[in-house]
């Protein structure tokens, strides 16, 4: 049952996470566009539904942390192999990647992509040996 749990709050965690820098992105193309932003054809429901598929991807592998016996970087190269799939998978299909300005255009985005999610990797890591340490601190008091 704790698993379950665990599952559901990372993956409510990373679906956070993943509508944050939604939001993000869009205020950022909207401050870019001068206001001219718009979307058509439910496009953005369309990324919304897309934003919270990416958190999924991510959220729910995240359980295999804590399953003891499976070492950290396996579990590291399960949850963002999924991820990543996940989330290129998506943003082929709503237009994150934009593969009309060209193959650079989409290297770039793909690189840029996999940077972000390992930099919220590390600050997830960061955060949680912060916690295990002042746990095993105070136990040691």
């Amino acid at each position: 049952m704790k698993i379950w749990k665990d599952m559901v709050i990372s993956t409510v965690i990373s679906i956070m996470v993943a509508a944050t820098m939604f939001v993000i992105a869009g205020v950022v193309f909207d401050l870019i566009g001068k206001g001219s932003f718009s979307f058509e054809n439910y496009q953005f429901s369309k990324m919304a539904l897309a934003c919270v598929v990416t958190g999924l991807g991510f959220g729910v592998p995240s359980v295999l942390y804590r399953i003891e016996s499976v070492p950290m970087a396996l579990a590291t190269v399960i949850q963002m192999g999924i991820g990543l799939a996940v989330y290129l998978f998506a943003a082929l299909k709503v237009g994150w990647i934009p593969v009309q300005a060209g193959t650079v255009a989409c290297i770039c985005t793909i690189v840029g992509a996999i940077v972000l999610a390992f930099l919220i990797w590390i600050g997830f890591m960061a955060y949680n040996k912060s916690l295990a340490d002042k746990i095993n601190h105070a136990l040691k008091n």
